[in-house]
């Protein structure tokens, strides 16, 4: 794959991610309008329960995929259909289980979540199993379409639900559509790698490398979904609605990153076949750069984006932007040591420290939400984010000391600390923050020209060009 492959590729994962980011963000409002408040909150108790699920009907198996591609690399079809075929038979085992024990014992919950939390389950795991066979296959156009469509597809289809289907209990109309947009779609992708191929020796080398990782999936879970559930139990649904809306908007910056990683994770798998520790920690610095420079514009023209497209009520969330944004942040940072973690197949450790950081951040939401609502939840994310950074960070140093120095993130971090102190001391000052923001981008822009033009080549060949007419010109005029 060469440089002009890797550019498309980015560029469509970008486009993915922004649009789907750009989806989440606008309709938090919507449904917060066409939703009470109780019925909000059953939408988010579902769908924290969908990543639970999801995680335990698909093993984490999307993780052994990466793997496959390290140690079966003449036969990753062949094992992306093993792993299909055992997603697909377990989650229907565990289904008809499940749902026969809730009838028996007569639950208080509706059947019909029950149900639609299964099968969605399975659905999304066959579909993250997919989109990481295609990440590490480079096709980026089909996984970007896999992104795109059925988040569309299931947003449009809710809003209609909910606004002319659903007069009472509104919460089915947004998660009936989303579970049968995501039920399609895994039929789909399973009967396109149809055909019975069933290897036990894949399965068992998938199963070794992903059941730790089970914990790890839960434990991200509660750290990105329990603290929306713990406010709506511990102080009011409404408080969740301003905190989702704020941590929705923060993870805008994120798109970056999380359109890079479909490129990031199979280039630094083969550099890191290859040894070429230099070139990857080369690569980081630009990595976590462009991290950082949008992150801290983002924290500075915030209040004004959220005051534009929510409405008076959420403007009181403004105040945790910095403390959310920087919370995306270090989830950024530890991703990049966990994926040396994950290259040399440490995945019980993995585990084991994302979990202690899942604990320390029920604890602290337990205990301080009930004083500060949703605020006490935006700064107890962080402290819990670092914990699994410090975790991370401290067992990929011993693994492969040469990768990511330390220095690849202090002036970072310096950075961001700076800007948040900014966004406090400037809150009420729209134009002060506003120019910053613009100086700092064009600082920023000048100290990258050099790896701006070698990004974009053609760049240096017009500004060459346009030097040659100039002396061209010169020299006719001299004449």
């Amino acid at each position: 794959m060469d440089a002009g492959d890797y550019k498309k590729a980015s560029t469509c994962y970008l486009i993915g991610n922004v649009f789907n980011k750009g989806i989440v963000f606008l309709t938090v409002p919507i449904f917060t309008r066409i939703l009470s408040t109780s019925d909000y909150g059953v939408v988010t108790t579902y769908n924290s329960w969908i990543g639970i699920m999801t995680m335990l009907l698909g093993f984490a198996l999307h993780m052994a995929i990466r793997s496959s591609f390290i140690d079966y690399r003449e036969k990753v079809d062949e094992y992306l259909t093993s792993t299909l075929l055992f997603t697909v038979a377990f989650s229907v085992s565990m289904t008809v289980i499940v749902c026969s024990v809730s009838v028996l014992l007569n639950l208080s919950i509706p059947f019909i979540l029950i149900l639609l939390c299964m099968l969605q389950s399975m659905s999304a795991a066959i579909i993250e199993d997919y989109s990481y066979y295609l990440m590490m296959k480079f096709n980026y156009k089909f996984r970007t379409m896999l992104m795109i469509v059925p988040n569309l597809l299931s947003v449009v289809l809710s809003v209609l639900a909910m606004l002319y289907v659903f007069n009472t209990n509104r919460y089915l109309g947004r998660v009936i559509p989303t579970a049968i947009v995501t039920l399609l779609f895994g039929v789909f992708l399973s009967i396109r790698r149809s055909g019975f191929v069933f290897n036990i020796e894949f399965l068992k080398h998938g199963l070794k490398i992903s059941t730790p990782l089970i914990l790890h999936g839960i434990a991200l879970n509660i750290l990105s979904q329990s603290d929306r559930t713990m406010i709506t139990w511990l102080a009011d649904a409404s408080q969740t609605g301003i905190y989702s809306l704020i941590y929705n908007f923060s993870m805008i910056a994120t798109v970056i990153t999380t359109s890079l990683d479909g490129v990031w994770v199979p280039w630094f798998t083969k550099k890191m076949n290859n040894k070429g520790y230099k070139e990857i920690n080369k690569v980081a610095v630009d990595y976590v750069n462009l991290m950082t420079y949008a992150m801290c514009c983002l924290i500075m023209v915030a209040p004004e984006v959220v005051k534009i497209l929510a409405s008076k009520p959420y403007w009181e969330g403004i105040v945790i932007i910095p403390p959310v944004v920087l919370s995306n942040y270090i989830i950024f940072v530890y991703t990049m040591y966990v994926n040396v973690e994950h290259y040399y197949k440490k995945t019980v450790r993995i585990s084991l420290y994302t979990a202690i950081a899942a604990v320390i951040n029920l604890v602290l939401n337990y205990i301080l939400i009930p004083y500060f609502g949703y605020v006490a939840a935006a700064y107890t994310t962080i402290v819990s984010y670092v914990v699994a950074l410090i975790l991370h960070a401290t067992y990929a140093k011993k693994l492969r000391p040469e990768i990511y120095p330390i220095k690849t993130f202090f002036v970072a971090l310096m950075h961001i600390s700076l800007f948040t102190v900014a966004f406090y001391v400037l809150m009420e000052q729209a134009v002060m923050r506003w120019v910053l923001m613009i100086v700092y981008f064009f600082a920023m822009l000048f100290k990258e020209r050099n790896r701006i033009v070698e990004f974009f080549p053609h760049l240096k060949r017009k500004g060459e060009n346009q030097w040659a007419s100039l002396d061209l010109a010169k020299k006719k005029k001299i004449r």
